[in-house]
């Protein structure tokens, strides 16, 4: 992969979005939406959440004990750490965002940090059953390197944001 710097681009480069980008950003849009609208349910509404958690235990289909020590991990933490995994989440989004719609690089670097901070959160702030397994960090690193193989698609990093001037009627 060829470093990130102003001869990566051609004279006549063009940013556009490919197929890979549309498709990893809108993946990782999905995933860390809903992440972030659960950790935030947990933030806001726990009482409710943990009767939910009740419910949901007694229903036969979430009847066993990986589903309850899951449920247990969540009903553990504290408002705090679930503020911290929404705040990264959200990031996470919001760089997907950047790269798929501005085709801004600067979106990679957010996601990168976010997904360094998520890391971080569920390793250090949590521990216990919410640390990433190896196979998470894996496959984290993979689409981290997929989604670097696509700068070369965006924009230039000191190319300016188009603007569009205001048509003047030719009447006056």
């Amino acid at each position: 992969m060829e470093p990130f710097n102003s001869t990566t681009f051609s004279s006549d480069h063009k940013p556009q979005r490919t197929l890979m980008l549309w498709f990893l950003a809108v993946c990782t849009m999905i995933n860390s939406g809903m992440n972030a609208i659960n950790y935030l349910m947990f933030l806001l509404f726990p009482k409710l959440m943990s009767q939910t958690v009740e419910m949901m235990q007694k229903m036969p289909a979430f009847n066993g004990d990986e589903y309850t020590e899951a449920f247990n991990v969540y009903l553990s933490i504290g408002g705090w750490q679930y503020g911290l995994l929404t705040i990264v989440e959200i990031a996470i989004f919001i760089g997907a965002l950047v790269m798929l719609w501005k085709l801004n690089p600067i979106g990679f670097h957010i996601y990168t940090f976010g997904q360094i901070g998520l890391f971080c959160v569920q390793n250090f702030f949590i521990g216990g059953k919410m640390t990433i397994s190896w196979d998470a960090i894996i496959l984290t690193v993979c689409i981290i390197l997929l989604y670097s193989m696509q700068l070369k698609y965006m924009k230039e990093p000191d190319e300016p944001e188009p603007e569009s001037e205001p048509e003047i009627p030719s009447s006056l």
